[in-house]
């Protein structure tokens, strides 16, 4: 955008927070009609996010999450990835099944070759899959025994998952 003089009011090289493209209101419930700069819109999302708090400096919970640039950087190569479909992606699902196999072994599972799992976004997922694996185990070594298979499997109120 120029003056009357013709010298431009913004350049690139100004902080984003200082345009004129970011007068725009971004709409939480419906698409925009027109067309904004991608840069101009990450950032607006991006100091959204600020709101919630720097998970590095949360140090009383199991919820910090700093990862190596290694890492991160796999994260970035694999982004465009839909982890579910395994049969278009199976490279994704390879290392999820290392995983699951070093921790059969790290449990002495008698053939952690052959161990089935999967992965869970959270630990509350994780707590609720295992609990189910040990109902089922519980219940057919019980039915083995000609005892009852019918679970008293307890949880505390306060337990995170």
């Amino acid at each position: 955008m120029k003056n009357k003089s013709g010298n431009s009011y913004y350049r690139e090289a100004v902080d984003i927070h200082s345009s004129l493209e970011l007068s725009f209101i971004l709409h939480k419930y419906h698409l925009r009609v027109d067309e904004k700069k991608s840069r101009n819109v990450f950032s607006a999302i991006r100091d959204e996010l600020i709101l919630d708090g720097d998970s590095r400096q949360n140090l009383a919970t199991f919820c910090q999450t700093w990862i190596d640039d290694e890492i991160r950087e796999l994260l970035n190569l694999s982004i465009d990835r839909n982890m579910i479909y395994k049969d278009e992606y199976p490279q994704m699902a390879e290392p999820e099944g290392r995983c699951v196999r070093m921790l059969s072994d790290s449990w002495s599972f008698p053939d952690s070759r052959h161990t089935l799992g999967c992965s869970t976004i959270g630990s509350s997922e994780a707590a609720m899959l295992g609990r189910l694996a040990l109902k089922w185990q519980w219940c057919k070594k019980r039915e083995v025994q000609g005892k009852s298979t019918e679970p008293d499997l307890r949880s505390c109120a306060n337990m995170l998952a």
